[in-house]
């Protein structure tokens, strides 16, 4: 019996002494691996091309281990770093590419704007206010349709004609809005009592020209376009969905512009076609001159010397035969 408590208490023993060597082993093992450090850097959250405007949907942030951080990289966290949203990119960048400020033209760079146009293109300036300019929510970057409302009651006598809409220029990319050519932050609120009375487009020649007349025209609003498009790349040339089409007419909108009876207005009736074909009767005039009346026709012909039909004298009789 005393056998069996030798060899229970040897095996309990031994079973002891091996957890232990295991957890000593393993602790040691813990200490001496090195220990891995990561960075959160910006990188590109899709693929981007040349020449876009960034926004805060273009960055997002990925860990990376410290030794594989290159140069110049945005860290998170890290003093001074450079804020890209509303940056240009200088080349095209695939997606989880780390981005850093050589990539990039900064909004405070000086020819900024320059740099921002497309080959060809121009940049104009349009006048808005608060209702046009869809209440300071538009921001560089996005895209825009220009609508001209004209008042065309000095033109027509039609009450349906008095007021007309239509698209002149499609799909043109904002560059600034006011002098600010950058994004705002996500998060921030517009100042409302500082609100942008201008908006600088990028379009074409052509189109730089018809903004200039739509302006002397009427007046001029931006239509927010989607930023659901095909391709976000700058270059690529856009296809209109639609032809453009015809104006927007007040009577088209209005029943009861249509509705508006015409009695103001000259109907020409079959009795008042017949009756103009009639000559007009003219007026005589009496002239009066202290106790002589006169016709105005009778004062004329005296003026030119010639006398009226009513004043010529009668032929002298026959001579008599003698």
């Amino acid at each position: 019996m005393s056998n069996i408590i030798k060899f229970s208490v040897l095996l309990v023993g031994a079973v002891l002494i091996a957890l232990i060597v295991r957890v000593a082993v393993t602790s040691a093992s813990h200490s001496t691996a090195p220990s891995v450090s990561t960075e959160k850097v910006l990188v590109s959250a899709a693929n981007l091309p040349q020449g876009l405007l960034l926004r805060d949907e273009d960055l997002t942030w990925k860990k990376l281990p410290a030794e594989s951080v290159p140069p110049n990289a945005i860290i998170s966290g890290a003093p001074g770093a450079t804020d890209l949203k509303g940056a240009l990119l200088r080349h095209p960048a695939a997606i989880g590419t780390v981005l850093v400020s050589d990539d990039v033209i900064l909004p405070n760079a000086p020819g900024f704007l320059a740099a921002t146009l497309k080959p060809e293109m121009r940049a104009v300036s349009v006048a808005v206010d608060d209702v046009s300019g869809n209440a300071g929510l538009i921001q560089p970057g996005d895209y825009v349709d220009l609508l001209l409302t004209q008042q065309m009651d000095r033109r027509t006598d039609s009450p349906d004609l008095a007021v007309s809409s239509e698209t002149v220029v499609e799909h043109v990319r904002v560059l600034a809005v006011g002098s600010e050519i950058q994004r705002p932050k996500t998060g921030d609120t517009p100042d409302v009592n500082n609100r942008a009375r201008t908006v600088t487009l990028e379009v074409t020649p052509r189109m730089g020209e018809v903004v200039a007349v739509a302006a002397r025209l009427g007046s001029l609003s931006l239509a927010l376009r989607s930023f659901a498009t095909v391709t976000r790349d700058p270059a690529a040339p856009f296809a209109a969905s639609v032809a453009m089409s015809a104006p927007v007419w007040a009577g088209d909108i209005s029943r009861a512009v249509r509705d508006l009876p015409r009695a103001h207005t000259f109907q020409p009736t079959s009795s008042s076609t017949s009756t103009a074909s009639i000559p007009p009767i003219p007026r005589a005039v009496t002239i009066y001159r202290g106790s002589e009346k006169a016709d105005a026709t009778t004062s004329i012909a005296q003026a030119n010397g010639t006398p009226a039909a009513g004043d010529v004298p009668p032929l002298p009789a026959a001579a008599t035969p003698r």
